[in-house]
């Protein structure tokens, strides 16, 4: 919000006027723990894109085995990245923005910037070879890998697009800042990248490594007895064994899902080397009594009478009472149950009943700053110190048990709040809206690519298949940051839960990422289809095609997103591991595995569309 903002600003100056001495200070709690997420983040975004791009480059350089052509995927992102983040600038004018979309903008900006380039290169070194001038080599490129990228950019967009059915901030601002990353990749592969191929024409192959450039030249021209058409005749003589196997696979890797535990993080998500986080560890180790998130409980009388009526006082005292014998109950603070000061004594609980009902409380200035901080009106507040952890089953085991006995507080209305309390409420409206969100990707997903490959079947396929990458990424995720599993490796201190707003984040941005891959290569496969009408030839052509390049793209992808899993910052971490592991399993299991072997299967009906005839089969 605009006050936290505001408090956040202040941070610094009241960094400034505490005292230097002896002793060291640490300023901690929400707006310093905030600001540090912020400078961090920022900091972690230009470190991490500093350390992958050179590496890119590298991969660039053996891929294309020559400097120009390796040079204008990065070329592409350095235009994108930027003039999306120009465009959450200005939205940020108008609109609380998150930190976080800086992040997300950058990941996805250079990773599909890269991808989009990489398949527009790589094609028109292709059609170099074949069309007889510069300019229908151009033409040819925007005609197939260019629709691929425009109706691949588009199913990204409507992921994207989901997150704004949510109706939070924090992920409307990321969808937001992902629709303007992803459109500008589009535009400037439609655009600026032709343009600078037609500049280039010949040149494109200039600058060459030679002994990689002979290999890359070899294995671009190598026709029928590739590693990738041979794959996938392989898988396609046994295709149900390749479904059964792959499936099990999938399904040992998502499994974890099923032990999905979701919470709101907090200033333990900082580095241990950020000063709030310090602060923070500092007050809990040399004060184990300190309640960092005491369960806060609103009583209000219904009949609007006051708190302090002799009627009510003995209500509030039953409800404390009652609070005090459960069993997560670790110490209760109210207007009858209180600690004393060291010289104080506590009075008979009649007498002080009798105090409060008669206003004679006011006499007594101990008592009368108690309830000026604790009552007001028909309101009195109690705090509750309890022994179930937040973020666990055993917190929301808490608040839905003080929830479902309000009637303990004897015709008191009873609102239960506090850290648990709110992140129980947050993640039930993010849930309750995330449906809406999903049926959204699907339909929309749907229609698109039903528009783009003219089939009602195909479109299904690729929705099944991106599911279960998805959810294999849900499954590394829980294994990693609830697990624990790879944790020091990541230099990562498991809490036991994934932040809240990440699976449906995931879900949003993944499925569109992953349809890249099944766009690029159905879009190959359909154009052999339609000039031999053989379905087994042309999933093995599409494939032989668009197999190494999609393994390239998946390898670069996979370069952005790890250097986003070692930042410092768990939820960057979370997101990068996320998209690394969808994009591995999508790559090199679905789409060299499992495309292929349904695809066999469903023989000339994965091009079926109501109405529509199909081209009579052929033979190889």
């Amino acid at each position: 919000s605009s006050d936290q903002s505001v408090t956040e600003a202040m941070v610094p100056d009241v960094r400034k006027a505490v005292p230097t001495g002896p002793a060291k200070t640490y300023l901690t709690d929400g707006p310093a723990i905030y600001r540090e997420f912020t400078q961090i983040t920022n900091a972690q975004n230009e470190q991490a894109e500093v350390r992958a791009l050179p590496i890119a480059l590298v991969v660039l350089v053996i891929v294309f085995g020559t400097l120009v052509a390796a040079g204008l995927p990065l070329l592409l992102a350095m235009v994108a990245v930027p003039i999306s983040l120009a465009g959450v600038y200005l939205v940020a004018q108008q609109y609380t923005t998150s930190v976080f979309v800086l992040s997300i903008a950058s990941i996805v900006g250079l990773g599909i910037s890269i991808d989009y380039s990489l398949f527009m290169v790589r094609r028109f070194r292709d059609e170099l070879r074949t069309r007889e001038t510069v300019r229908e080599a151009v033409a040819w490129t925007v005609a197939t890998a260019g629709e691929a990228i425009l109706f691949s950019g588009l199913t990204v967009i409507i992921g994207f697009g989901a997150m704004l059915l949510i109706g939070l901030g924090l992920l409307t601002s990321m969808g937001i800042g992902g629709m303007l990353v992803v459109a500008v990749a589009v535009m400037a592969g439609l655009t600026l990248l032709p343009a600078v191929l037609g500049i280039l024409g010949h040149r494109v192959n200039a600058l060459r490594v030679p002994l990689l450039s002979r290999i890359v030249t070899t294995s671009e021209r190598a026709e029928g007895g590739r590693f990738w058409h041979g794959l996938a005749m392989a898988v396609m003589r046994r295709p149900v064994l390749v479904i059964v196997a792959v499936s099990a696979l999938l399904v040992a890797i998502g499994w974890p899902v099923f032990s999905l535990n979701v919470g709101t993080a907090d200033g333990h998500t900082l580095p241990a080397s950020a000063e709030a986080r310090q602060g923070l560890d500092i007050l809990n180790q040399q004060f184990p009594d300190r309640v960092d998130y005491p369960v806060v409980i609103a009583l209000e009388s219904a009949d609007g009478s006051s708190i302090l009526s002799e009627t009510n006082i003995h209500r509030v005292d039953a409800y404390t009472t009652w609070l005090t014998q459960r069993g997560y109950s670790a110490g209760v603070v109210s207007l009858t149950q209180f600690p004393t000061g060291p010289q104080g004594q506590a009075l008979p609980k009649d007498q002080l009943l009798t105090l409060y009902s008669t206003g004679a409380y006011k006499q007594v200035p101990a008592l009368r700053d108690l309830v000026s901080s604790m009552a007001a009106g028909n309101v009195t507040l109690i705090t509750m110190k309890s022994t179930a952890p937040v973020n666990t089953a055993t917190g929301g085991a808490m608040v839905d048990d003080l929830r479902a006995h309000r009637d303990a507080a004897q015709g008191l209305k009873v609102s239960v709040g506090g850290f648990q309390a709110i992140s129980q409420d947050f993640n039930s409206y993010l849930y309750s809206n995330f449906p809406r969100a999903v049926a959204f990707i699907l339909i929309a997903t749907y229609i698109l690519l039903l528009l783009m490959f003219r089939s009602a079947v195909l479109p299904l396929k690729a929705i099944l298949m991106n599911l279960l990458s998805v959810a294999a990424a849900y499954g590394v995720m829980v294994a990693v940051f609830q697990w624990g599993v790879g944790a020091s490796l990541l230099g990562y201190q498991t809490q036991g839960f994934i932040d809240s707003t990440m699976p449906i984040m995931l879900f949003c941005i993944l499925f569109g990422l992953s349809m890249d891959y099944e766009v690029f290569l159905l879009s190959r496969i359909r154009e052999e289809w339609h000039r031999t009408g053989n379905n087994t030839f042309a999933v093995a052509r599409g494939i032989e095609k668009t197999g190494g390049v999609i393994t390239n793209a998946a390898l670069l992808f996979v370069i952005v997103t790890g250097a986003f899993a070692f930042t410092s910052i768990t939820i960057t971490k979370e997101a990068g591991v996320g998209m690394t592991a969808a994009v591995l399993v999508d790559a090199v299991i679905i789409r060299s595995l499992l495309v292929p072997a349904t695809m066999r299967l469903l023989g000339r009906w994965n091009w079926w569309l109501p109405g529509a005839k199909l081209p009579p089969k052929q033979t190889a």
